[in-house]
């Protein structure tokens, strides 16, 4: 073939296509990048090296281009841990490319001065409208640029040191729940920054245990007994304040029993007394009026006591037995003698 026949042309022209063809068959998929579930992301150019405005939120896939790449960060809440060894931790992370911030127990301060170190954890969740900023602040988020997860460390150590500044070592025994509430506040207030794009949402925070030096927890056994053997004392003189009021109780209710009582006596006696005295006025007046008309029977006689003593033995002899030795003489002979007259 003699070369000045090689059209160069089509020849450049289809070998460009091959080219563009097979750049395209690599190029395309190494422009869709994949988004889990339970994860943000932004949008990274590796031109400019600068992030964009868009926050991917839902998972699936997505082009970016060639090139570019995807930001992660956890969508779900995350837990950081102060504590020694595993305790109080779970057994294994789910996500294993952002697992649990495991750090040592803090030492901090009591308000008091004593030293003293403090296990807790707290669960944070981010926000999707921080990643920009945190990562202007911060950068990436992969495991060995994460950046963030050490400044988020270094937030939250300062803000439950702080906390613990608060309160005297001894409330830490009485008023855990007072100080575990002012911890999480403070630490809400320590992720709580818009003038620098941070909104990180704190929830559940635990403080797992404080440890103090051997002499104040000496003391503060003992206090615990002293106060458990007040307790005590305060229950049983309780029990006998209720015990004497039952008994005042009691006496009351028998003062009570007593006086109605009394006051029933009393106004049956003079219940009694009246009817006594209606009947005792009645049988005076029946007796008054029997005598009037005796009276006025043997008044007009001669001798009217010689005719009355006459007639009641009259009366008496007729109604005499013979079984009998004694003669009655009562008001049935006055009113015989009457009537015969």
């Amino acid at each position: 073939m003699n070369p000045a026949e090689i059209k160069v042309v089509p020849v450049c022209a289809c070998s460009i296509c091959c080219f563009l063809t097979f750049f395209a068959i690599i190029a395309l998929p190494l422009s869709f990048k994949s988004l889990d579930q339970g994860k943000y992301a932004l949008s990274l150019s590796w031109s400019t090296q600068k992030i964009a405005d868009e926050v991917y939120t839902e998972p699936g896939m997505y082009m970016v281009g060639l090139g570019n790449m995807l930001v992660e960060y956890p969508s779900t809440f995350q837990t950081m841990y102060f504590v020694a060894g595993d305790a109080g931790q779970a057994s294994a992370d789910a996500d294993v490319a952002n697992p649990s911030i495991r750090r040592p127990p803090l030492r901090a301060r009591s308000s008091d001065g004593l030293e003293m170190i403090v296990s807790a954890s707290f669960q944070w969740q981010l926000s999707k409208d921080s990643l920009k900023p945190l990562y202007d602040i911060l950068g990436g988020s992969t495991l060995e640029q994460s950046l963030y997860r050490d400044g988020f460390v270094r937030i939250a150590r300062a803000a439950i040191v702080k906390s613990c500044t608060k309160f005297a070592a001894e409330l830490f025994f009485t008023h855990r729940e007072a100080i575990t509430a002012d911890m999480k506040t403070t630490v809400q207030e320590a992720f709580n920054r818009p003038d620098l794009g941070l909104l990180i949402t704190i929830t559940g925070l635990q403080l797992q245990e404080v440890d103090l030096p051997d002499a104040f927890d000496a003391e503060i056994v003992r206090t615990q007994e002293q106060m458990q053997e007040l307790e005590v004392a305060q229950a049983e003189r309780a029990e006998q304040r209720i015990i004497m009021e039952r008994r005042l109780l009691v006496a009351e209710l028998n003062v009570d029993r007593v006086i109605q009582e009394a006051l029933g006596n009393a106004e049956r006696t003079l219940i009694n007394n009246e009817a006594y005295v209606k009947q005792l006025l009645f049988f005076q007046e029946r007796q008054a009026v029997a005598n009037s008309m005796i009276l006025k029977t043997f008044w007009n006689s001669t001798n009217p006591w010689a005719r009355l003593f006459e007639m009641m033995e009259v009366y008496g002899l007729n109604a005499h037995e013979d079984k009998r030795l004694l003669i009655s003489i009562n008001d049935d002979y006055l009113q015989g003698a009457r009537a015969d007259r």
